[in-house]
This record gives C-alpha cells, sequence and structure tokens, in this order.
C-alpha cells in the first residue's frame, strides 16, 4: 500500500505541470475610431489570437468587412489604446477570414518595445498590443482593436470544452485516491 501511495503521488505531480498548461486566449473588435488618430470609414471587424498552451506560437483569425479596399497589409503592432506603435508580428492576410500562425520566427524586435519573441508575448498579455488592418486608402491603418484576454471559460462565448478541463479532473481525481490510500493506510477517520 506504501507503495501505491508513493505511486499515486508521484502520477499526481506528474500531471500537475498539464493542468497548469492552458492556452490563453485574447480578442478584438476592430474600428476606424480606433485608429490613432481616428479615420473616416465604415470598415469593422473582429480578430482572435491565442498563444498556445507551450507558449511557442500564436494562432489567428481576422474577419472584417466594409473596408475602402483590399487589406493590404495586416500586423500586430506593439502600443497601448491611444498611441501608434511599431509593428512586432505581421500577419499574412487576405480576403475575409484570413489566418494563421506566429512563431519565434515571425517576431520583429522593436526599438523602445518588445526585444524576444516572449517579451512579445507579455504585451499581448499584458493589453499593450493592438491588430491593425491597412489599405491603400488608409496606410496607416483603416481598422484596429486591442487585443484583450479572453477569461478562462470564454472562448468564442462558449464556456470551455470539457476536454480542456481533463487535466485538472486528472489531478484531483489522483489527488482524491492518495489521500483515499494515505487514510486507509495511517487509520484516519477510525476512533
Amino acid at each position: 500500500m506504501r507503495r501505491a501511495a508513493v505511486f499515486l503521488a508521484i502520477a499526481a505531480l506528474v500531471a500537475l505541470p498539464g493542468a497548469a498548461l492552458a492556452a490563453e486566449p485574447f480578442n478584438a473588435v476592430l474600428t476606424p475610431e480606433a485608429e490613432v488618430p481616428p479615420v473616416t470609414a465604415d470598415g469593422s471587424g473582429t480578430a482572435t489570437a491565442t498563444i498556445s498552451d507551450d507558449a511557442t506560437s500564436i494562432d489567428y483569425e481576422v474577419t472584417y468587412m466594409d473596408m475602402t479596399g483590399p487589406v493590404l497589409a495586416a500586423h500586430i503592432h506593439f502600443g497601448a489604446a491611444d498611441e501608434a506603435g511599431g509593428v512586432i508580428f505581421p500577419l499574412a492576410h487576405g480576403d475575409s477570414p484570413f489566418s494563421g500562425t506566429l512563431t519565434e520566427a515571425d517576431f520583429t524586435a522593436l526599438e523602445g518595445g518588445p526585444q524576444t519573441f516572449e517579451e512579445g508575448l507579455a504585451a499581448i498579455r499584458d493589453g499593450m498590443t493592438y491588430i491593425n488592418l491597412h489599405t491603400e486608402e488608409n496606410q496607416g491603418g483603416e481598422i484596429r482593436g486591442q487585443l484583450r484576454e479572453l477569461p478562462d471559460t470564454a472562448v468564442a462565448g462558449t464556456q470551455a470544452p470539457i476536454a480542456d478541463l481533463m487535466p485538472v479532473l486528472l489531478v484531483a481525481l489522483v489527488a482524491l485516491a492518495a489521500f483515499a490510500v494515505f487514510a486507509r493506510r495511517f487509520g484516519y477517520g477510525r476512533a
């Protein structure tokens, strides 16, 4: 029984890091009014960016409509909501919707801003990045939106799927089993 308790404790410790890791979702609402300075246009859009659970990539998807022309460039910029900042990630763009995956190889260091991929991820987490779509008519940007973290249970407006909760449930089950073995072995609960 002692071996079983040790085994269960080790299994809980091994499973714990997997439970602590989770993808980090962010979203943005893209509007012309968010541009610095604001532009006069009718375009709008939304964007999602998800940092992978191992923090080695960012998956993104951008939708837009009613632009003054084709989107000529799209980026993740470094900057607060009320300032224009430099590009740290180029986005592969095209017709709406467009999507892709960014890695360390896509990161561009920015003077006065993030110098590494990890610092770029930290800037996203800190709300210091925005997505900007550029057109011929509005080369500085036509629609823009600050990336904001989604709550843990929100992924595109729904609750997290049960598969995302499995590591936590596994850890809880292993911990309960280890406690039961420990209690039985050492007589907890007996008078």
